[in-house]
């Protein structure tokens, strides 16, 4: 091969990483249609998203017979869930090692499932951002949230692998990997995205990120692009 031909073949290489990186960031999925903003004759359920300080969080009120919460209180007035890297978020392990490996290398992933009786917006001390949803869309984030489950040969959520950080709250092992790509932010946006918002996954990398599109969608009386 000769050099100009390295050459090419190098500069090809570094316009395929950055066609890759830029369709990653730009393209940004549609959600499925006629879910959000709900119609006015159908049934509605308010979701809440909860704005940790780098984590997102996503809550709602437990219907009759619905028993999603943590192991000790399954059917309690309210639930929260997060998704996140196992050993950083479970563990507690944030040291500059543990945070590196989080960013750089897919690694295993939990879920945190609190139960709560009061409203999120009085319950949790961070940015709470209430949506309604249509009883459709809540029912597609529902799914979304399940699956993330690890689950046993019956298909239920595995047995708790410890107790969660605040409240009565239960972690239980998760899937995918996680990886920085794809977080506990860009996890919930997904799950709104199912739900009909039209939020970007790709961009919000972040938790403050994702609370700036749900609240540009409320303002803008935007749904389904």
């Amino acid at each position: 091969m000769t050099r100009k031909q390295k050459i090419a073949t190098f500069l090809g290489i570094l316009l395929g990483i950055f066609i890759a990186i830029a369709s990653y960031f730009f393209y940004c999925p549609s959600p499925t249609a006629g879910l959000f903003p709900a119609a006015t004759n159908v049934k509605t359920r308010t979701i809440y998203f909860v704005h940790h300080d780098w984590h997102s969080g996503l809550a709602w009120a437990q219907q009759k017979p619905e028993n999603f919460g943590a192991e000790e209180w399954k059917d309690a007035p309210y639930v929260e869930v997060g998704w996140g890297d196992r050993q950083f978020y479970f563990a507690g392990d944030q040291s500059i090692p543990s945070m590196l490996r989080a960013v750089f290398i897919p690694s295993d992933s939990v879920m945190h499932v609190v139960s709560f009786a009061e409203s999120p917006t009085q319950y949790f001390k961070f940015p709470v951002l209430p949506i309604e949803l249509s009883e459709a869309g809540f029912q597609n984030l529902l799914a979304y949230v399940k699956q993330t489950f690890a689950v046993n040969e019956k298909g239920d959520r595995k047995a708790t692998i410890g107790k969660g950080q605040y409240g009565v709250s239960s972690f239980y092992a998760a899937v995918p990997r996680y990886f920085s790509l794809f977080n506990c932010n860009t996890w919930a946006a997904e799950a709104l995205r199912n739900a009909g918002l039209s939020v970007c996954p790709n961009r919000a990398l972040l938790a403050k990120n994702l609370a700036e599109q749900i609240k540009y969608l409320q303002n803008s009386g935007k749904g389904n692009s």
